[in-house]
């Protein structure tokens, strides 16, 4: 009994020295969640300042509504109802803020520019302006402790003097508290001294940013000269140009490690006539037996165009020309592919995937002057093609052909026709007007069949082999051997003409026309440059490719998700055309029935016109008796009758 007593105790002991759990508050737990959301909402608020006074709720709606949702707009008022010129903007996340601070900062709203942060709460702002205080204390402080030390430097020195002279020491007294004024005003003087130096110092980097634009060029004044002796010097290019008018400077350019001149110099003129008269003088201007070539100076705005220019060119020497793969191409979901049915747009598909594996072979390449064209009727000939290109372009195609099985039958005594075939033209310009007038164009066929026309893509094996062929047949041709002579006759005469003419005549048009460019070019930059026309293109053309866009073919996936996505648009689009029709039968059949008109209706005695009818014959009848009783003879009857 003992040892249970004693149990009992140290159970009861153990369940005292437990501490009871706290019942979790359900209240609490939303109050805290509900903490957390308001504070990440806190995050993606931002302040604006420098609104102007005219400025609405909705004209910052509209104008922050283009970077994210907003959630809540608070434009500041004083009391009087006036703006403060101040507002809080709060985003539903804090990348849309971000995104509005980015690109709203310093943009104009209302012909005033804005400056967009993020809002702080009251506790950040505060301890931000107490710190701010704290320094400007510490600065202040700095200043007190150097005036202190400087009247302690007074004092000793006024305490080294006779002691006996009680006079001269309160006289130095009164000196040492003018001193100390004027240490002050000094020490005032001297940092007003550090600010100027400073402003002067950042005013000497903003100058020395600052690029030095000269007008030289503009002015047409100045001149590139090229081959120039190497053994040349300024004094001697002066000599040569002065004939032409007075000379502000001469430079030869320069190699930077060595000195040895490029063979190139600027040589700037006073007057514009001068500089114009030395670029035309052709080979008059020489020096140590060289003819000079000047040529108008550049910018370096103008040099840096030319050289990316050049880059570019250089980037889009496509010898396959890769990018015209992409011309006509019909995405999903753009105005081109509206009323395209399914199957045209499948087989655009099946022919893009069999571009993509036939173009894996490096020795293919995308014809400039030759198109293919598919979804042709059976019953197509080459002239048919012909007639068709001819009346929907204005083009004559250098070659028309319908491709055909070699297989004949009475039914196709040529071949039975494949549905597809070329064309092919003079030049690239032609090729890519007659593909963007000819390609989906649903005036053609019909609008649930349209042509399918793009790029061909050829061997160049097979394109060397057919050169050659021509080469040969041009050679064996009597009458072109005749033309090529006649050819080569004219083209000595205009030779011959020339080298009797004047020389150098060619250089100086050349560099007249290179001139009147320049100028033609820079006035265009300034504001000049004239609107060039534009041809409007019809909305069934589908994408157009330009030179210099390595744009890839599309993958299998994307091919298949572009069907899906207009295989939807075609079910939407029969949807719509079928209620259509519901619609207008609709119309059609309560326009048929003949409904009497809404209002009394009148009561009619119907049996008195037939009474009437039966009276008229009646009357009729007893006539007609009466007068055969009294004029016509009675018939005899026959033998055979018996009563």
């Amino acid at each position: 009994m003992a040892s249970e007593e004693t149990l009992k105790k140290a159970t009861n002991d153990l369940s005292e020295e437990k501490p009871k759990r706290k019942r979790r508050n359900p209240f609490r737990i939303e109050q805290q969640k509900e903490e957390k959301e308001r504070r990440q909402k806190k995050k993606s608020r931002l302040i604006v300042r420098n609104i102007s006074y005219k400025a609405t709720e909705q004209d910052l709606r509209t104008h922050f509504g283009q970077w994210g949702e907003i959630e809540e707009i608070n434009l500041l008022k004083r009391a009087d109802g006036k703006l403060v010129g101040c507002a809080f903007i709060q985003y539903l996340t804090i990348n849309q803020a971000t995104k509005a601070i980015l690109k709203g900062n310093s943009t104009e709203l209302l012909g005033r520019p804005i400056f967009v942060d993020w809002a702080l709460g009251k506790d950040e702002y505060v301890r931000k302006q107490s710190d701010s205080q704290k320094e400007s204390e510490e600065k202040k402080a700095k200043i007190e402790i150097k005036n202190e030390v400087q009247k302690e430097e007074i004092q000793s020195q006024s305490d080294d003097g006779n002691e006996e002279e009680e006079e001269a020491n309160n006289e130095k007294e009164c000196i040492s508290d003018s001193d100390d004024e004027k240490s002050e005003m000094q020490l005032e003087s001297e940092e007003d001294d550090e600010k100027k130096e400073l402003n002067d110092k950042i005013n000497i980097e903003k100058v020395a940013k600052q690029k030095n634009v000269s007008n030289d060029v503009k002015e047409g004044c100045t001149i590139f000269i090229k081959n120039l002796p190497f053994e040349a010097e300024e004094a001697d290019l002066r000599k040569v140009c002065r004939k032409y008018g007075p000379i502000s400077y001469a430079l030869i350019n320069r190699q930077p490690i060595s000195g040895h001149s490029k063979g190139t110099a600027f040589v700037k003129f006073k007057s514009k006539e001068s500089a114009d008269m030395c670029l035309q003088a052709g080979s008059e201007l020489t020096l140590m037996d060289e003819i000079l070539q000047p040529f108008p100076a550049l910018s370096k705005e103008e040099i840096r165009e030319q050289t990316n220019e050049n880059k570019e060119e250089k980037d889009r020497k496509d010898s396959r020309n890769l990018y015209l793969a992409r011309e006509g191409l019909i995405m999903a979901g753009s105005k081109a592919a509206e009323s395209v049915s399914a199957s045209d747009m499948n087989k655009r598909h099946k022919l893009e995937q069999l571009k993509a594996q036939v173009l894996k072979n490096l020795n293919r390449f995308v014809s400039r002057n030759r198109l293919s064209i598919h979804n042709l009727p059976l019953n197509y000939n080459n002239d048919n093609l012909r007639d068709m290109v001819i009346t929907y372009t204005g083009f004559k195609p250098h070659e028309c052909r319908v491709m055909r099985e070699n297989s004949i039958t009475r039914e196709h005594p040529k071949g039975k026709s494949k549905g597809f075939g070329f064309m092919s033209f003079k030049t690239h310009q032609e090729a890519l007007l007659a593909l963007r007038k000819l390609n989906n164009n649903p005036n053609i066929f019909t609008q649930q069949h349209r042509p399918i026309v793009a790029f061909s893509i050829e061997d160049r094996g097979v394109h060397k082999i057919k050169e050659k062929r021509t080469e040969k047949s041009k050679l064996n041709n009597p009458t072109f051997k005749q033309k090529m002579e006649k050819l080569k006759i004219i083209k000595g005469e205009k030779l011959k003409r020339k080298i009797s003419s004047k020389a150098h005549t060619d250089d100086k048009e050349k560099l007249k026309t290179h001139i009147k460019n320049l100028e033609k070019s820079r006035s265009a930059k300034n504001g000049n440059s004239q609107k060039a026309l534009r041809t409007a293109e019809e909305p069934f053309v589908g994408a157009t490719a330009k030179a210099g866009t390595l744009m890839r073919m599309r993958s299998l996936k994307k091919i298949k998700e572009q069907s899906e996505t207009h295989m939807k648009r075609v079910k939407n689009e029969k949807k719509k055309t079928k209620q259509a029709r519901l619609k207008q039968s609709h119309l059609a059949e309560r326009k048929a029935k003949i409904r009497p008109k809404q209002g009394h209706k009148k009561e009619k005695d119907d049996l008195a016109p037939l009474v009437n009818k039966y009276k008229k014959l009646l009357d009729n009848r007893t006539s007609v008796n009466n007068y055969k009783e009294s004029n016509i003879k009675q018939t005899k009857r026959t033998r055979w009758y018996t009563e």
